[in-house]
């Protein structure tokens, strides 16, 4: 067949929101999301974050119907709105709550006047934003974003001014962070708690909901650990705040290692975070995902003679439908593992994650490498089955690569020497290996060993009362790691 016409789907969810939604399995972690029981949605990076995100905002007429409406406080592509914010970022996470608190009455009231909705109380909360200058005629969220900012910044420094200094020709208009006394309220001053309290009793009124959708913020304060810190704690601040309402609730993506980063010294709002998920996978769900994906192609389905329905319905048939697309073993053996754990194996970091991400660019690569197969007139594929054992092998060197250039070295700069030092040296290590191949002291070894585990570039066990660090084959391929022991 022409491999030309077949794909296993985007890796990127945000690239396919329209196909999404036709293959798209409805996980448990989805279907307490899309009933609203859950809030928050933890996984890794690329375990489908956002892909719940992205289908979330597909299903917006479907919420509409429950008169709920979204909002995101992010673009879903392209350039993070948060990319200016490092110029002269919040100073600390009292600002950072100003600015969220800010940001979210400015999304909501946006909302409301888009949709000839803005009356009442919600209008009381558009004019004081007016005065104060946060929202004008024509908003986008990142021109919304950059004036919450600065206006943030005004109230910190007036926070910060001796008491009995007025508030007046400091900050424009009359908004304050703290509830105004008497005299304040008696010419007109609100706090930033007070709008969000008039707009939650406005929407109550007219029987709206707004989720507002908090995504990629993996990339929005990449800038600094610090700024990350103060920002997403800040955050959930905030949310613990609004769990209160009844018609605004957030809805937190956040990978988990920038969750257990930002509470690694403490955080006091973690233990109440009650309304979460996290989006987990399994070898059953994974081999769903493929084969949903592989059904999704005509082409595919022609020649096997079947219908998507039919296969769907039934694991086992799943199970027998992929075995027909791809042979039963590549490394064949009595001892050898089927090819569906083969390329799991393959994927699988040292923390056990198997990204769907990185298993959908791993079918696309069969796909190319199959087709770079035919164009030199080499055909192993075995019928009924229309890929081989080589080009699944072949595929493992680039989908090792992306792994390596585009999250490891991309998202961990401070650790690409010591990851690079492993290039042809073998695949498991002590501490006393670790010395050798970095050339430091025990102590020091251990530190950078443990940093590496953390991240997952090491699968960490115990033998024989000694730590040993297991390089996985996500990473052995790019950087020609020999299988065995060093020491």
């Amino acid at each position: 067949m022409d491999l030309n016409t077949i794909t296993f789907g985007d890796q990127v969810a945000e690239n396919e929101a329209a196909t999404l939604s036709t293959y798209f399995i409805e996980t448990q972690a989805w279907k307490k999301l899309f009933s609203g029981e859950a809030d928050i949605v933890f996984g890794s990076k690329g375990a489908g974050k956002s892909a719940l995100y992205t289908l979330l905002l597909y299903k917006k007429d479907t919420l509409s119907e429950r008169d709920i409406f979204l909002v995101s406080a992010e673009k879903p592509t392209g350039k993070t709105v948060f990319s200016d914010i490092s110029n002269e970022p919040p100073t600390d996470e009292a600002e950072f709550i100003t600015l969220w608190k800010i940001y979210f009455c400015q999304l909501i009231v946006n909302w409301l006047i888009e949709n000839n909705l803005c009356r009442g109380l919600a209008k009381t909360v558009k004019d004081k934003l007016v005065e104060a200058e946060l929202i004008e005629e024509k908003n986008t969220i990142k021109r919304l974003l950059n004036s919450a900012k600065n206006f943030a910044k005004q109230l910190r420094r007036v926070e910060g001014l001796e008491a009995g200094v007025s508030i007046e020709g400091l900050v424009t208009g009359k908004i304050t962070f703290h509830t105004p006394d008497q005299d304040m309220r008696n010419r007109g001053y609100s706090s930033v708690d007070e709008l969000l309290d008039m707009l939650d009793e406005y929407l109550s009124s007219i029987h709206k909901t707004g989720w507002i959708l908090c995504d990629r913020l993996d990339v929005a304060f990449d800038q600094s650990i610090d700024l990350e810190k103060n920002a997403l704690r800040a955050l959930f601040k905030v949310y613990r705040d609004l769990e209160e309402y009844d018609s605004i609730s957030l809805k937190i993506f956040l990978r988990d290692d920038i969750w257990k980063r930002i509470t690694k010294d403490g955080f006091r709002e973690a233990s109440h975070i009650t309304k979460d998920i996290t989006i987990s996978w399994n070898s059953k769900n994974l081999l769903n995902l493929v084969v949903s994906r592989a059904l999704h192609n005509n082409s595919i389905l022609e020649l096997y003679d079947i219908e998507s329905k039919e296969i769907l319905s039934d694991f086992e048939r799943q199970e027998e439908f992929y075995y027909r697309m791809f042979p039963s073993q590549v490394d064949v053996g009595e001892r050898q593992s089927q090819t569906f754990e083969w390329i799991l194996s393959r994927i699988r970091d040292g923390l056990n994650n198997t990204p769907p991400r990185d298993l959908i660019h791993y079918y696309n690569e069969i796909i190319v490498q199959e087709i770079n197969e035919q164009d030199v007139a080499s055909n192993s594929v075995e019928e009924p089955n229309i890929f081989s054992r080589v080009a699944i092998k072949n595929a493992t060197y680039e989908v090792s690569k992306t792994r390596i250039e585009r999250t490891l070295f991309a998202e961990y700069p401070e650790f690409r020497e010591d990851i690079l030092a492993f290039e042809n040296k073998k695949a498991e290590h002590n501490i006393i290996t670790l010395c050798e191949v970095w050339g430091v002291s025990s102590d020091i070894a251990l530190l950078k060993a443990n940093n590496l585990s953390e991240i997952g570039f090491f699968e960490l066990r115990t033998a024989k009362d000694e730590k040993v660090y297991k390089i996985p084959f996500i990473y052995r391929f790019y950087l020609n790691v020999i299988q065995g022991k060093a020491y």
